[in-house]
């Protein structure tokens, strides 16, 4: 595919995300937070720095993604008391037990506004200022990776190979090995920590892929959420990790 049918066809995908009515507000909301934080900060950095803050978080997005997926969303931890538990039962472990059920594909508003409030707080602790600008790039690639994320999960074919591969890879996340393949916009940072992998045929499938570790005597002694002891069946995914 030559890269103008390429784009177009990504086009067509992520217009295909903005119709289905449970990621079209978000993706909207996020969207014009950024373009209004976009408008202050060329008013108030300029756009030297804003072009700039644009580069730092695309070049940064891989590593974040990794980071916060690897490390805070699929920490067990967080099921040992009731309200760590709901909230991590509405950010993943649900999304893990039914990864077709479109109304916990996308994070609680909450959550995004939590995750840009620590990198601004980051940010400006690494005297990275004016902040308006960290700001509108982290909900408008934020926009993007929902978009991204939405598409590896709904029904339906994709168009692109770019939004082809990217949920060929997440369904290995899913249904093979929820160790492996944590990026979701790109594989670069899987690439780099050396979780990456692209065939099923060279792993065995995991036993807690739809828990995440929450069974047996752990899920006994803390048991505030929906237990999922089964593993996924052989045909589980077997549209998307082809």
């Amino acid at each position: 595919m030559n890269p103008i049918a390429e784009a177009r066809a990504i086009l067509a995908d992520a217009l295909a995300v903005m119709r289905h009515p449970d990621a079209r507000l978000a993706v909207i909301l996020y969207s014009g937070l950024s373009a209004i934080f976009f408008v202050y900060a060329l008013f108030t950095a300029g756009i030297l720095w804003t072009l700039a803050s644009v580069a730092i978080g695309i070049a940064l997005l891989p590593v974040v993604e990794f980071i916060t997926h690897k490390y805070v969303l699929h920490l067990l931890e967080l099921a040992k008391t009731s309200p760590t538990a709901q909230f991590w039962n509405r950010v993943h472990y649900a999304h893990h037990m039914d990864p077709k059920d479109t109304r916990v594909i996308l994070a609680h508003p909450a959550t995004v506004v939590l995750l840009v409030a620590v990198l601004t707080g980051l940010a400006w602790l690494l005297g990275l200022t004016p902040l308006a600008p960290i700001v509108a790039i982290s909900f408008g690639l934020f926009a993007f990776y929902e978009i991204v994320h939405f598409a590896c999960h709904m029904d339906g074919e994709t168009r692109s190979r770019y939004f082809t591969t990217r949920r060929q890879e997440h369904a290995l996340h899913h249904y093979i090995d929820e160790n492996r393949n944590y990026g979701i916009t790109t594989a670069i940072a899987d690439r780099l920590f050396g979780t990456r992998i692209v065939d099923k045929k060279t792993l065995q499938r995991s036993p807690t892929a739809r828990n995440l570790g929450y069974t047996g005597e752990f899920a006994d002694r803390y048991p505030y959420l929906k237990r999922g002891d089964e593993p996924p069946s052989d045909g589980a995914g077997k549209a998307d990790a082809r």
